[in-house]
């Protein structure tokens, strides 16, 4: 055999051995792409996942929903917002004065259920009383919302004291961080223990930076209730150092001071018309309080007027006083 047919010739062989190599090679790529093919089909034709849908009720906001969802189901949730234990409430014992008043509320009588929705309102009882009849139930539609009624009322419009000043951040005056003193308010403790200059830096112990929380701390207590403030004053600057005496502020020297006096009536600040409720954080702290109290036990959406109602205080209560005035 020449040359050329030798090669003629392994030509022709190495074609008969490449093609089983060729169909291993196809086969295998055929299977790899079936394979996946039927992987994707199957994984198509499996049904979505069902994710539950969060649908409002009308005329009810979901977030308004979501927060009863939350205190009802959740004691801790309940705890913080209501600022009572839900468990605690379920076994205290209701004093029985309490239950005859409760009773009247579902009286045929209109003018006697109102006189009972007023005897609540003006009976010395802590709030959690009412939340625990409520919350250990046992009451109809008729006794349900006046009493929620009541406890809007009571929240919201318990007396708050005052200390009688206008104030703004000392950041404004020196880098000490504190509350300044602006003005003192004739008839109101403030005048007899507080000076213009003074920066309220205490509260019962507590330290505190800005006026909100001076706001908040003070209007928490009641009138007549005691209080204490630890305070820096400003004091000549030749007074000779001594206990007590700090600088600040280069030649600027305070005096640290502990003042103690009763809080005056918040009512006695007088109307501000400039006032705005929704910038005193105690108001808002207060009408929080009041959307949890109907969350958690107000069988309808209106049944304590929220949210309307609590735009309207002037129908209720007392007028908004200004955030400033504490």
């Amino acid at each position: 055999m020449d040359d050329g047919g030798y090669r003629a010739f392994m030509a022709r062989v190495l074609r008969i051995l490449a093609f089983p190599l060729v169909v291993t090679v196809a086969l295998g790529s055929f299977t790899t792409t079936l394979r996946t093919a039927v992987a994707q089909d199957a994984k198509a034709k499996q049904p979505a996942r069902r994710v539950p849908v969060d649908l409002p009720r009308p005329g009810v906001p979901r977030q308004v929903e979501s927060i009863r969802a939350r205190l009802l189901d959740d004691d801790q949730a309940a705890r913080l917002a209501l600022g009572v234990d839900p468990e605690q409430l379920r076994i205290a014992a209701v004093p029985k004065h309490v239950r005859v008043v409760v009773d009247r509320l579902a009286a045929d009588g209109f003018d006697e259920r109102e006189r009972a929705s007023a005897d609540l309102r003006e009976m010395s009882i802590t709030n959690d009383v009412l939340m625990a009849v409520l919350e250990q139930d046992g009451l109809d539609e008729e006794q349900r919302n006046r009493l929620l009624r009541v406890l809007r009322w009571r929240v919201l419009y318990r007396p708050r004291g005052a200390v009688g000043i206008r104030m703004e951040p000392s950041g404004t005056a020196i880098s000490v961080r504190g509350v300044l003193v602006t003005e003192v308010i004739t008839g109101l403790p403030a005048e007899k223990v507080l000076r213009v200059g003074d920066v309220i830096l205490r509260i019962d112990g507590q330290r505190i930076t800005t006026s909100a929380d001076l706001i908040g701390r003070v209007q928490r207590l009641q009138p007549g209730d005691p209080i204490r403030m630890g305070v820096i004053r400003p004091v000549p600057a030749d007074t000779p150092d001594g206990p007590g005496i700090l600088r600040f502020e280069g030649d600027r020297v305070f005096e640290e001071v502990d003042v103690e006096f009763p809080l005056g009536s918040y009512d006695k600040l007088g109307n501000d018309p400039s006032a705005s409720a929704m910038g005193n954080p105690e108001t808002m702290r207060r009408r929080g309080r009041v959307e949890a109290i109907w969350a958690r036990w107000g069988s309808s959406p209106r049944s304590v007027g929220i949210p309307k109602a609590l735009d309207e205080d002037v129908r209720d209560g007392p007028p908004a006083k200004s955030p400033s005035q504490p």
